[in-house]
């Protein structure tokens, strides 16, 4: 019985796209020929435009052509071909050639291009009919100390220092849904994509436009009490397997997403970039690849997000909640995360005046010990609060180890109509000199943004097994003291679990740490030698007997917290004499 299921399903694999309609070859193609395009204009109604063909573009890329159209017809002589179009099925004599897939910008034709059916079902003909068990790292070149080193200063790295240039003439994928405020769009500077809000439908009025070919379906990228969906047409279904686009959503090869209906609200003509205002209706199925010819799923099956959720406290006044699903992969995560972190800021905190946030949370890694958020931004800003939560979740996906598998990401936000910020203005010793076994006292003087001056004490043990000689005692905020160390490769981690383990140790900016450091030989990292020694990881550092380098090394030989909860910021130094 089992081997005929696991024969059947080969079968089916084997056959797939065999079902489909008489298709036409590039090379049977002839400028001149009319034919006939599907597509949704208005509500879920396929409709038809016409064509007519005026060439082909051989060797658009290596092994690849396209068919350039000029569209016929009052609807595409009026709008343009539009953005939303990309994917409709295109026809001539009854057979199928391809899909639409791209425009000219400013064009006063509608002039267009089709990815031509037969490379759409080369590169997307093997489907997975599961999702992916591990997401392909697209980053083998970053080094993951730069990741980790990001996050450990509260930042996150830019899609350009990810991915690379963007090739310039790459139209960039429209995502559509709620309305994106100018730091939430920050996050995604360097990659090649643009926001389009879109009204939502309700009372029942939304009509979905059938699972057929030219029928509207929409790509979920973030779901939830916020919405980025990239919409486009169907070009092929066959069995439950569909295909769409004629050009990639990322190009990111296996992923896993939410694919639904969709219903078209209107049209915006514009010579730019027209487009439909295309919306979601309800869940089909998934999306499983991601190609340069374009996009496969599968209908019925289910997607895995990851789960986020938000309490945003205003001032103790009242307590919002908001749920989210995001996409799971290794780039898109992070920025997901940290755009519903700072579109929830901006949505429902001031924006002039003074304010203070505190976040508190955790992100949990099937297998690991949770990960502790805890940040404080005396800022208007939202967007430093989001690249905080984004800089941890890059240092999570963007290990080369092993996929984490995210149980869930919960956030609690404070929003204080106050300034919560603290100077480290200077420090002194209480002691003229430090002997080794004791406490050195140090006091600090801290100053808020009113002038007014406080100050504290920290008691630092000296170790025994410290060098007699000068060191440098340094008090500071968490990014600072994380700023003055060298440069990121120094940070040695084998596993994901050694990143859970370093996030979880981060010097925090809602604190202010006293650390006394030695220049010394033979620091090392778990038997690993390394050129400096980040305070973040210092728990995790020793002497190195076994090592025959004796370079001079930084080594942190006494520490200290002060909490403060508010914002700190700030670095003095000065020197000591260990007796």
């Amino acid at each position: 019985m089992k081997l005929a299921a696991i024969a059947i399903a080969l079968f089916s694999l084997t056959g797939l796209f065999a079902q489909g309609p008489a298709t036409l070859g590039v090379a049977e193609i002839r400028a001149g020929m009319k034919g006939y395009g599907k597509t949704v204009f208005q509500g879920g109604k396929i409709d038809r435009f016409e064509f007519e063909v005026l060439g082909i573009q051989k060797h658009s890329a290596p092994g690849q052509s396209r068919i350039l159209v000029r569209g016929l017809g009052s609807q595409l002589l009026e709008s343009g071909f539009l953005q939303g179009m990309s994917g409709s099925p295109c026809y001539i004599d009854g057979k199928l050639i391809g899909a639409f897939s791209f425009g000219f910008p400013f064009g006063k034709e509608p002039i267009g291009g089709i990815t031509p059916i037969a490379e759409m079902l080369d590169q997307l003909r093997d489907i997975p009919d599961l999702a992916p068990s591990r997401t392909p790292l697209i980053l083998p070149k970053l080094e993951p100390p730069k990741v980790l080193k990001a996050a450990l200063l509260g930042q996150m790295l830019d899609f350009q220092t990810l991915m690379g240039e963007t090739d310039p003439q790459v139209q960039p994928m429209a995502l559509a849904g709620s309305h994106l405020g100018t730091e939430a769009q920050k996050l995604w500077s360097g990659w090649p994509v643009t926001f389009t809000a879109v009204p939502t439908l309700s009372g029942g009025r939304e009509e979905a436009s059938p699972l057929e070919p030219g029928g509207m379906a929409a790509i979920m990228l973030m779901q939830g009490d916020l919405d980025l969906a990239a919409a486009g047409t169907i070009t092929y279904v066959s069995g439950k397997r569909v295909l769409m686009f004629g050009h990639p959503l990322f190009n990111l090869g296996p992923v896993d997403l939410p694919l639904w209906s969709a219903t078209v609200a209107g049209l915006v003509p514009n010579y730019q970039t027209p487009f439909k205002l295309a919306m979601p209706v309800a869940p089909i199925g998934a999306l499983r690849l991601d190609r340069s010819s374009g996009v496969a799923g599968i209908l019925g099956a289910e997607a895995h997000m990851v789960p986020l959720r938000i309490g945003l406290n205003l001032g103790g006044k009242r307590t919002l909640n908001f749920r989210f699903e995001i996409m799971d992969h290794p780039v898109a995560t992070a920025a997901l995360a940290a755009t519903a972190v700072a579109q929830t800021l901006d949505a429902h905190t001031r924006g002039a005046g003074f304010q203070s946030l505190s976040m508190q949370g955790n992100i949990k890694l099937a297998g690991h010990p949770a990960i502790v958020i805890e940040n404080v931004i005396a800022d208007l800003n939202p967007g430093r609060m989001a690249q905080y939560v984004g800089g941890m979740l890059q240092a999570i996906c963007l290990n080369p180890f092993e996929k984490p598998v995210f149980e869930g990401i919960a956030l609690t936000i404070k929003a204080e109509e106050r300034l919560d910020l603290s100077r480290i203005d200077g420090i002194r010793l209480l002691k003229a000199r430090a002997k080794r076994g004791e406490v050195l006292p140090v006091l600090v003087t801290l100053q808020n943004f009113q002038g007014v001056r406080e100050t504290a004490t920290f008691n630092i043990q000296v170790p025994s097994s410290a060098a007699k000689g000068k060191a440098i005692l340094m008090v500071g905020d968490g990014y600072s003291l994380m700023a003055t160390d060298p440069d990121e490769r120094v940070i040695q981690i084998e596993s994901l679990g050694d990143v859970v383990r370093i996030l979880n140790g981060a010097l925090r900016n809602n604190h202010a740490y006293a650390l006394l450091v030695q220049t010394q030989t033979g620091a090392g990292l778990r038997g690993s030698r390394i050129e400096g020694i980040p305070p973040t990881v210092a728990s995790l550092v020793g002497g190195d007997g076994a090592s025959s380098d004796n370079r001079l090394q930084r080594r942190i030989v006494g520490r200290s917290l002060l909490p403060l909860e508010r914002e700190v910021r700030g670095l003095s130094q000065l020197e000591v004499e260990i007796e």
